[in-house]
């Protein structure tokens, strides 16, 4: 979703370039822009001009798809790094280690 966001964006702000020859693109545009290709891949080199025209839309709807739940991953295990590296597992009552969860006989996150 934030790979849409961000071409949606990049593409909106950038519309002034086709009436201006002397457009200077904003901080926005050089922000904005890099990340789209960013957040795209690996998904974009995957997906060849011969795939384009040989294979259906739902492979690609499907890679679109995997690429959106890798970079959701990437975000979530960096969101929760800390909290991995200490052995911590968080939950809407607050955060817990394994070893205070094994000395109050509790296996199972509350």
């Amino acid at each position: 979703m934030l790979a849409v966001i961000s071409v949606v964006i990049a593409f909106g702000s950038g519309m002034e370039a086709f009436d201006n020859p002397d457009y200077e693109p904003s901080a926005i545009d050089r922000f904005v822009g890099p990340l789209a290709e960013i957040l795209m891949q690996p998904g974009m080199s995957l997906w060849t001009p011969w795939m384009s025209k040989n294979m259906p839309n739902i492979v690609e709807w499907t890679l679109c798809v995997a690429n959106s739940l890798l970079w959701g991953l990437v975000f979530a295990l960096i969101l929760n790094f800390p909290a991995l590296l200490n052995g911590k597992t968080l939950n809407n009552k607050g955060v817990h280690s394994i070893s205070e969860r094994r000395a109050r006989g509790s296996s199972r996150i509350e």
